[in-house]
């Protein structure tokens, strides 16, 4: 599938939580290769916002859980006949590492950067349009003119207490994936919708179209079904609009 376009929908909010949090990863990690200001302010931004996403204390438990859940569940498939007791084993060691990573002490390293005068000027700020201009944070522009390398290591010290958060998060999001093989399904007239068990912990949809596809997927489901309208949009200046014709597509349901 390297020539398709994979759209996902999460089916409940942890999913969802969890594939922002992903984003948020990616996104600081491809701006910590940058060397300019730009890639700096980026990474910024990047860093207050997994702080918003993960500023509820009960995160870190509903994580533990979604791994424990996880390692309980594979566990289970060792008396199943033709499981790969090795690559089983491999998968949940290592989820045993990350759940260990997880409960390692880190506060202190979080909390210096939740209290952080500096961090917190800049995030009293950046809400506002324009809000961090040189003017209004003479402290961040004067940093922002540093080497990038002591940016980078700066933002990397700051970021160093999310790791195991990170590692737990893109764990989970791969196991959550390879948990269903990609079916091919066709959407009559442009309409696909498909019935769940709401007592099996439905968490993704994914669907799959070539990359050189005019229409693409728009995805809505909860815990009893899911729907998707395939559209088209030939220029961004006009709305989507519906398709009448069958689309065939990959279709993969991860219940895990």
């Amino acid at each position: 599938m390297s020539q398709s376009i994979c759209y996902e929908q999460p089916l409940n909010e942890r999913a969802r939580a969890l594939l922002r949090l992903e984003f948020l990863f990616q996104q600081i990690h491809h701006a910590l290769s940058g060397p300019s200001t730009w890639d700096s302010r980026a990474a910024l931004q990047g860093l207050f916002d997994i702080l918003a996403v993960t500023g509820r204390n009960e995160f870190k438990k509903e994580l533990l859980k979604e791994l424990e859940r996880h390692a309980s569940t594979l566990g289970r498939l060792r008396q199943s006949p033709g499981i790969d007791e090795t690559t089983l084993s491999s998968v949940l060691t290592e989820i045993s590492e990350v759940i260990n990573q997880i409960h390692r002490p880190n506060s202190l390293a979080l909390d210096t950067v939740r209290q952080s005068e500096f961090l917190g000027a800049i995030q009293n700020r950046i809400q506002i349009p324009g809000g961090t201009c040189r003017f209004d944070l003479p402290a961040l522009h004067h940093w922002l003119q540093q080497k990038p390398e002591i940016r980078t290591r700066n933002l990397q010290e700051w970021l160093a207490p999310f790791t195991p958060m990170r590692d737990a998060v893109f764990l989970v999001l791969r196991l959550i994936r390879n948990s269903a093989i990609p079916q091919t399904e066709t959407a009559i007239r442009g309409f696909f919708q498909r019935g769940l068990d709401p007592n099996v912990p439905n968490q993704l949809i994914r669907v799959w179209l070539p990359c050189d596809d005019p229409r693409f997927p728009e995805i809505s489901g909860g815990r009893h079904r899911f729907t998707i309208h395939f559209v088209e949009q030939p220029n961004p200046h006009h709305r989507a609009t519906p398709i009448s014709s069958d689309v065939a597509f990959d279709l993969a349901c991860c219940v895990i």
